[in-house]
């Protein structure tokens, strides 16, 4: 895996990401010693979101072999308010 420094990715962009793209490794960015950005190749980000898609379904299932839960309106709105928080917290623009 490659390392460039914020600076060297700003001048060499072109061959960092070719680095990425032909290369099959991430390519790191780092910004004062530390891991910024991870340039990947549009492969690899196919495979990172079918590992996620992986996990999320059999999460799904395993909640589903569980039964049915039930969950108030009342605690339903709660964790809403919850996640909605915690997406602004983060910086979540989508609402």
């Amino acid at each position: 895996m490659s390392t460039y420094t914020m600076t060297d990715a700003t001048r060499r962009t072109a061959e960092m990401v070719n680095e990425a793209r032909y290369g099959g490794e991430p390519v790191v960015i780092t910004d004062h010693g530390k891991p910024a950005a991870i340039v990947i190749s549009p492969e690899m980000m196919a495979r990172y979101q079918a590992l996620e898609d992986a996990a999320d379904l059999a999460e799904i299932e395993a909640i589903k072999s569980k039964g049915p839960v039930w969950v108030s309106n009342e605690d339903a709105q709660r964790q809403m308010n919850q996640w909605l928080d915690e997406a602004d917290a983060a910086g979540d623009q989508t609402r």
